[in-house]
This record gives structure tokens, sequence and C-alpha cells, in this order.
């Protein structure tokens, strides 16, 4: 049996005014199962920007990197990517 791999992202994640008071990232735990650690956060009416870190297989990380930006977020790496076992 394959062991799946568990990959950690850290992005930014910038949030429009629109979407500021949507619960968009427990929509994507909620979709994908990915764990995510909200590392700090800015929120205004105007914009919202967090720092995540994600924790999960990393076919299911990209999945949720492409849910956001469908909702409207901008996704950018904090750093290169740290795998294990």
């Amino acid at each position: 049996m394959k062991k799946t791999k568990t990959v950690r992202r850290k992005v930014y994640l910038t949030f429009p005014s629109a979407q500021t008071k949507e619960a968009i990232i427990c929509d994507m735990y909620d979709r994908y199962k990915v764990r995510f650690n909200i590392r700090s956060a800015s929120v205004s009416e105007q914009i919202g920007l967090m720092a995540v870190e994600m924790e999960g297989p990393e076919e299911k990380i990209i999945e949720a990197f492409k849910f956001f930006k469908k909702r409207g977020l901008k996704v950018e790496p904090i750093e290169m990517s740290i795998v294990e076992s």
C-alpha cells in the first residue's frame, strides 16, 4: 500500500472586498479536508490579507488553491514547500 505524502504550503490569500465576509476557508476545508492554520490576518471592509499554512496531500492542496481562485482570491506562495512522509 502506497503511503500518501503530506505537503505543507504557506501562502498569502488576498480577499477582495466582496469576499471579506464569506467563509471561504471553511468551505475549502469542508470540500477538500485540507488542514489549515491562519498564521496572521488583517481584514477590513475593503480587503483581507491572510498568511495561511496548509497541510495535506499535494493534489488536494492544488485543488484548494484552484477553489480559492474561483472564489476570487489571490493566492501567492510565501516560501518553498516542505515535504514530509
